[in-house]
């Protein structure tokens, strides 16, 4: 008998997942969205994809640099890949140190990364004040990619290895019986299924609380902006980031993309998300970014007088130690978790989807997800103040840990 898996959640992770499922010969997979591909966080995402030494950022982010351009030779969607590599900017002797550190791994490893002064960053990058600069590190395993066709890549791909994706169909209720669970409530209708991934972003914490399963993720507002620079940037200048300044950026059609890791960070209450939350921001919020965008300009003083085109305001799900829940529901046989990813949908997508494959499939993971697992913060995770304080605190706190 073909196992039936229902995947809830059609943005970059869920379609991985999809894909991956169905690559594998995992059973008869369907993927149900609420809205349409890759609305909800996707379509608003940097799309920044950067490996660094590390567990959260070492083999995932390499199996996604090979699996990405594979989607293309395979499918013939192109997914937007640019590879620019990245600057990773420095001012303290800490951070130096950290960047130091990166790069003793890095060329241990056989990768041409290299430390370099200000001076250097600022002549590949055309807009960067030298002088606001101690060090960089010159990272070339850096890209960006456009988040809608890569969503499209991974979706063409599993329907190419017999996927069902269906768009407009919300996933109202998971049904589990006896311990297991028996399929998905939707607004078109009952499903039933042997497995069921969740992978709704946003709205998965809702959607598994009917089941007891409180889930330790919370959504936050997230904020980056898009200025129009003269001179205009070409798409191959790195993209930066200045972990100590909780700022990062990138090349945005010849304009500069600008974004913040903001300290004590906006929690975004159950309910307060208008519906239908699609293809939807919130409003701008300048006095939150003021702090960041200052040291933006000092670092690219371009910044101050130039007119910004957008200001996104999109909210993204965080944890209290900024790792995804991705794994096993240890309550419920046969559902899984692939949720929370922190601001790193794009990024974890491809590792994400083999994880989740793998463990369908009754295999060892390709990948350590160990530190995944949904239920390793205990009772802690049944506690909304405390889940909502510790993700207010980590926007900020697990980018700096990430970056240095």
């Amino acid at each position: 008998m073909t196992r039936r898996i229902v995947v809830i959640g059609g943005g970059v992770v869920g379609c991985s997942v999809a894909w991956h499922l169905a690559k594998q010969g995992a059973g008869e997979v369907l993927l149900i969205e609420r809205d349409r591909l890759g609305s909800g966080t996707t379509w608003h995402s940097a799309g920044n994809i950067t490996w660094r030494p590390g567990a959260q950022h070492d083999a995932m982010v390499l199996y996604a640099l090979h699996a990405i351009p594979a989607l293309t030779v395979e499918t013939g969607q192109e997914t937007g890949w640019v590879k620019t590599g990245r600057l990773f900017l420095a001012h303290a002797p800490s951070a130096i140190a950290a960047l130091q550190r990166y790069q003793d791994l890095a060329e241990a490893r056989g990768i041409t990364s290299r430390m370099i002064t200000g001076a250097e960053a600022a002549q590949l990058h055309p807009l960067l004040n030298a002088e606001a600069v101690a060090a960089a590190w010159l990272n070339p395993l850096s890209g960006r990619i456009n988040p809608a066709d890569l969503t499209a890549a991974y979706a063409k791909a599993a329907r190419r290895h017999g996927a069902t994706i269906v768009e407009g169909c919300t996933a109202m209720a998971i049904r589990e019986r006896s311990g297991h669970v028996v399929g998905v409530q939707t607004s078109e209708g009952a499903l039933d299924a042997d497995t069921i991934v969740v992978a709704a972003g946003l709205w998965s914490r809702s959607l598994l609380r009917p089941l007891g399963i409180n889930l330790a993720q919370w959504h936050c507002e997230h904020f980056y902006l898009i200025a129009e620079v003269t001179p205009r940037l070409s798409r191959e200048v790195p993209s930066f980031v200045a972990p100590e300044d909780l700022i990062y950026g990138r090349e945005e059609v010849g304009g500069m993309l600008v974004g913040f890791f903001d300290e004590n960070a906006k929690i975004i209450e159950d309910g307060a998300l208008p519906e239908p939350f699609s293809f939807t921001l919130l409003p701008p919020d300048w006095d939150k970014i003021a702090p960041y965008f200052e040291r933006a300009c000092e670092i690219f003083p371009v910044l101050e007088t130039a007119p910004i085109r957008s200001f996104v305001n999109g909210p993204e799900s965080f944890t209290p130690d900024d790792l995804p829940l991705i794994g096993p529901v240890e309550s419920v046989a046969g559902l899984y978790l692939c949720t929370a990813m922190n601001s790193g949908g794009v990024t974890y997508s491809a590792g994400a989807g083999q994880i989740v494959a793998d463990l369908v499939m009754g295999m060892e993971p390709r990948f350590a997800f160990a530190r995944f697992a949904p239920d390793r913060f205990g009772e802690r995770g049944r506690d909304p103040d405390w889940i909502k304080r510790e993700v207010s605190r980590v926007v900020s706190r697990g980018y700096r840990q990430t970056n240095l």
